[in-house]
């Protein structure tokens, strides 16, 4: 099972800069990258329903819905701002240098995220090391951007 894993997310991975480059040829054909964004996440929504129901997934209780703690809520904005913005991004920057910038953030708050053990993820701290290996892959970027 671990290798079906390993095997999709790095297919994932593959997606990442088609996803965007998909979505500002949408952005150019609607004219807008806001109507791009929308209809991504539309697709993206039938898809999962369907999915849901071929896997026969119950439906959560109402009460488990709005019992959630309302910061649970973000990050379906925090996915629109993520998409717009590469929509927005790639046209202007390139793939490589859309992918750069966003892998370099990754790193920097996953950082935070592993230090402080934030949103259940076990706690590992800030090494000299990590914080290097951060900041060699921001040293990417900037040659990326450079060159």
């Amino acid at each position: 099972m671990d290798a079906v894993i390993l095997i999709l997310t790095l297919l994932a991975g593959c997606l990442m800069p088609v996803q965007p480059a998909v979505n500002a040829v949408t952005a150019q054909w609607m004219q807008s990258p806001y109507l791009a964004s929308f209809f991504s996440f539309l697709t993206g929504t039938m898809a999962l329903g369907l999915i849901c129901v071929a896997l026969r997934l119950p439906w959560p209780a109402w009460k488990t819905v709005s019992d959630l703690p309302w910061w649970l809520w973000t990050a379906g904005p925090m996915g629109a701002f993520f998409v717009t913005m590469t929509i927005l991004a790639v046209p202007r920057l390139g793939a490589m240098s859309v992918m750069a910038l966003l892998i370099a953030g990754q790193m920097a708050m996953s950082l935070v995220m592993d230090h402080y053990g934030w949103l259940g993820i076990p706690a590992q701290p800030m090494t000299l090391w990590r914080v290097l290996g951060a900041m060699l892959l921001l040293a990417g970027v900037i040659l990326i951007r450079k060159f």
